[in-house]
């Protein structure tokens, strides 16, 4: 999903013709690196309470690292990097697995068994949804208008009350990587350059007076598919970019929480998610969006296929675990089957429990690695229509999840 400043537009992801093979695997680790990346994850997969553990399908998959780099940067991108950072994480191909010597962020401050909250425009939208569930929303995900730099260095959620600067919860803001649209419409290529750098510590420079330095910020999220401007078209370039974008917002503002916010369902592109993962040191939280939808989860067996499957949620969790971070997600939520490109196509889960049910678990086998989870509850024509109040165009799923929450 995504906003225009306080208004949202689309968020259903793209149809998808059937499952893509993934990349992993093509190469392998020499000698003892085999070895190693085997030992390593097994750990991983013997300490990962996954989806799959909790249905009694047997464990998980090992994590698969793409290209044979434990560092989640593949060799045919490394190699592109001519001039790649060496300290970042890991090394950038063959080395460890993860993280050494960074600590993992704490997740967002909450009463409950995990973080929770929603999308959402206006304080008075959050506080629907609150009194909805019967409990306060831990998060807030917003969106910036991002037709120019102004708007994206000095977000509008801060303008007052009754936007967010009266929300007593964490704060999650969607940034791209550079503006979309207008006469300061970007690039890859400039943003790479470290062209935007000074955009981005002005924007750290706002966060911290604004009281919010260690909000959550999704930088150039669901850069996997093709609908963005700062879509990974080039996956040296957009590695380059969200380094420089993420150390610069660092620099200004050492306690923000970067999100690496991916979509789920499989990449649509030239190389896959985690193929793209920009370095430990440029990442705190392992972020994925899923909907039900491409496949939508008819049973059981279904949802676990794709958790478990290309850029699934399973995996993201896994990762996570292997990084030494927390995950996300920031956005999920139900598929209408009517008015919905996925509908149209057969591909949406429509009024579906099982779904908010098995979602749930997830949070709650994975809580110890949860940084926050928030539902988008969004009603627009063309778009997942997924609102379960506001209106309420799931009853079974709306009872389900005030239910569980």
């Amino acid at each position: 999903m995504r906003r225009l400043g306080r208004q949202r537009v689309g968020a259903a992801g793209p149809a998808r013709s059937g499952p893509r093979r993934a990349r992993w695997g093509r190469r392998l680790l020499p000698g003892t690196g085999i070895v190693i990346a085997v030992l390593l994850a097994l750990i991983a997969w013997r300490l990962t309470p996954v989806g799959a553990n909790q249905t009694g399908a047997g464990p998980p998959a090992p994590p698969l690292v793409p290209g044979g780099g434990m560092d989640g940067i593949p060799t045919v991108v490394a190699t592109a990097m001519a001039t790649a950072d060496a300290s970042v994480g890991a090394a950038a191909v063959g080395g460890e697995t993860a993280a050494a010597g960074i600590p993992r962020v704490a997740p967002a401050s909450h009463a409950g068994r995990f973080p929770s909250g929603v999308a959402a425009g206006t304080l008075a939208e959050a506080d629907a949804w609150a009194g909805f569930r019967g409990r306060p929303n831990d998060v807030v995900v917003t969106y910036t208008d991002r037709s120019g730099w102004r708007t994206i260095v000095r977000p509008w959620i801060g303008n007052d009350r009754a936007h967010f600067a009266g929300f007593s919860g964490t704060w999650v803001i969607s940034q791209p990587l550079f503006p979309e649209s207008g006469p300061d419409r970007g690039n890859l290529a400039d943003c790479a350059a470290g062209g935007y750098d000074g955009y981005w510590r002005d924007f750290g420079r706002w966060l911290v007076a604004e009281g919010r330095g260690s909000s959550f910020v999704r930088l150039g999220w669901e850069f996997n598919g093709t609908r963005f401007a700062w879509s990974a078209s080039n996956p040296a370039l957009w590695i380059r970019c969200y380094r420089n974008a993420a150390a610069a917002i660092r620099r200004a503002d050492p306690r923000v929480r970067l999100d690496w916010n991916f979509g789920a369902h499989g990449s649509v592109g030239t190389v896959d998610a985690f193929e793209l993962y920009p370095g430990d040191a440029y990442v705190d939280v392992i972020g994925i969006d899923i909907y039900d939808q491409y496949p939508p989860s008819v049973d059981s067996a279904t949802f676990d296929a794709q958790c478990d499957g290309l850029d699934g949620l399973c995996r993201a969790i896994r990762f996570a675990r292997l990084h030494n971070k927390l995950f996300s997600v920031p956005e999920w939520g139900v598929v209408a089957k009517e008015g919905t490109k996925a509908g149209a196509l057969g591909q949406a889960g429509g009024d579906n429990t099982l779904f908010v049910a098995k979602m749930h678990k997830l949070f709650v086998s994975n809580a110890d690695m949860l940084a926050y989870e928030a539902y988008s509850n969004e009603d627009r024509a063309g778009d997942v229509r997924s609102a379960l109040i506001n209106p309420t165009m799931s009853p079974l799923a709306a009872r389900e999840y005030q239910r569980l929450w």
